[in-house]
């Protein structure tokens, strides 16, 4: 993994960064978009920066300028990224897919701390290649869990369904990567404010991951109704009402699995 790389994969799992900065710097900044994305950045930077100044000073002047290239790219691919999740969200409905790693506490006590990132990265490197075929955007990353979006609900499903069939064959490859998703679909107008989505609907979405068990595709019946017009190929079946942490009522959801599975 190169500088950038690690940079990105370190503010994706601190989702407390970026309200920490902008509630610092409000007055004298904009809330969204390239600046803020720099500042944060530069934030996130700064004691690397510090200690490497004590220890080698001979040495910043070179730091400091992969550093300023480093904070340019970061700023481009935040604005691609506010590009894409305004695509996906520009019609009536976004397919909104939450997935989790299964044990991630455990897995993190057997491994220790080093060993947990190093899997993390191989998922979310894993989720990113998915994506991309998917056509599906990562709005963030939250410790061992990810908040996708899909520009429907039908391509969400595919696109969970798919993200388990890749960790099912990165575990055959490889008996040491003994990694399971939980993955829950539903599908809502979400509030989309710069590279984030807000409300209800993911809100509920989030909440979902509560009743799916590893290695397995949950989905909310409002995306099960949008979606499976357009899924031959998919089986929807265990059908159960949930009560869904902090909401009133019931929400009933379904298993997703390829046909014929």
């Amino acid at each position: 993994m190169n500088v950038r790389e690690t940079l990105l994969a370190a503010l994706r799992r601190d989702p407390d960064l970026v309200p920490k900065v902008r509630g610092s710097l409000r007055e004298r900044i904009d809330d969204e978009g390239r600046v803020a994305t720099v500042v944060q950045a530069a934030e996130a930077l700064e004691p690397i920066i510090a200690d490497a100044l004590r220890k080698r000073p001979s040495k910043i002047k070179r730091l400091g300028l992969k550093s300023a290239q480093l904070l340019a790219g970061l700023a481009a691919e935040d604005d691609q990224s506010n590009r894409r999740l305004a695509n996906i969200a520009r019609g009536s409905t976004v397919g909104i897919v939450f997935a989790d790693v299964a044990g991630f506490t455990a897995m993190t006590e057997r491994l220790g701390d080093i060993g947990a990132i190093r899997v993390l990265t191989r998922v979310e490197e894993l989720v990113n290649r998915e994506l991309s075929r998917t056509k599906g955007e990562c709005v963030k990353q939250l410790g061992d869990g990810f908040l996708l979006a899909f520009p429907s609900a039908s391509q969400a499903v595919r696109g969970a369904l798919a993200l388990r069939e890749a960790i099912g064959r990165e575990r055959a490859k490889d008996p040491g990567f003994e990694v399971s998703l939980r993955i829950a679909v539903h599908a809502g107008e979400p509030l989309v404010t710069g590279n984030d989505l807000l409300g209800h609907d993911v809100n509920l979405a989030a909440r979902l991951l509560e009743h799916c068990k590893p290695d397995r595709v949950i989905v909310s019946e409002a995306a099960k109704e949008l979606a499976e017009k357009r899924l031959r190929s998919v089986t929807f079946a265990s059908r159960r009402a949930v009560k869904i942490r902090g909401l009133s009522g019931r929400t009933t959801i379904y298993s997703a699995r390829p046909a014929g599975r």
